[in-house]
């Protein structure tokens, strides 16, 4: 059930009660909790929970950024719902994909989600990035002021405008939803063609079959989203993580 928040606002000396989705910041955590925290306040936006992100970095020392997590925690929990979300690993797909599940469960929910990469490492700000453009979240960052040369606070809180994705076909997409329920994997083409049409004894639509799916894989494979690898006498199809993250998002 969707969460309801009543906002009391005072208009012309009365009180309008308006009603909004929970608003969820996501935020990846590096080490300048203090920005992070002057971001959050000067934004300008609703926020009803937050979920920290927290992973292996490669510009960052971990207990660093764990100990910056566990403040920033401390400093946000008297006022606001505080998840954490960990990821275990260095890759921009995979990051991703684990923000994304979690994304998709309160976009699910009914609730507005913003992903703030004002503390982001390179790796997770290229994550955020994708994720916005597979959830259509809202993206900001706080851009830095400077006085001679040091960094001296927050000159202003900035919206990224995020293009949108190319498309994705109905049949392509029905193609990474089928490979999706196999476990991410189909073991040959002849078997991807089965589970989508049946089998026929028919040779002239078994060609027109074999050459259509043929077309479509090539499709998605330039567009990064499966790797196709022989196997013996078999080709395998598998989703990549950028493939599986499509098939999150659209289930």
């Amino acid at each position: 059930m969707e969460k309801i928040i009543l906002v009391e606002k005072f208009i012309n000396n009365e009180f309008e009660v308006v009603s909004m989705s929970k608003v969820v910041h996501v935020i990846p955590v590096g080490v300048n909790k203090e920005r992070l925290l002057e971001s959050i306040r000067k934004s300008g936006y609703p926020i009803q929970k937050v979920y920290l992100v927290i992973g292996k970095e490669i510009d960052y020392d971990p207990k660093s950024i764990e100990e910056s997590a566990n403040e920033i925690e401390k400093t946000l929990k008297v006022l606001v719902d505080v998840d954490k979300i960990l990821v275990d690993k260095i890759d921009v797909y995979a990051v991703a994909l684990e923000i994304l599940k979690t994304i998709k469960s309160e976009l699910d929910a009914g609730s507005e989600v913003l992903i703030n990469t004002t503390d982001a490492s390179r790796i997770m700000c290229l994550s955020s990035y994708v994720v916005a453009q597979l959830s259509g979240s809202k993206l900001y960052m706080a851009i830095p002021k400077f006085e001679d040369g040091k960094e001296v606070g927050i000159e202003r809180v900035e919206e990224i405008l995020v293009p949108p994705l190319k498309r994705i076909s109905d049949d392509k997409m029905l193609i990474i939803r089928t490979i999706q329920e196999q476990g991410g994997e189909v073991e040959s083409i002849n078997k991807l063609i089965e589970l989508l049409e049946g089998k026929t004894d028919d040779q002239k639509k078994y060609m027109a079959q074999r050459a259509r799916m043929s077309y479509h894989l090539k499709g998605l494979e330039e567009d990064g989203l499966v790797e196709m690898k022989r196997e013996g006498k078999n080709v395998k199809i598998r989703l990549t993580e950028l493939g599986q993250a499509f098939a999150l998002m659209t289930s």
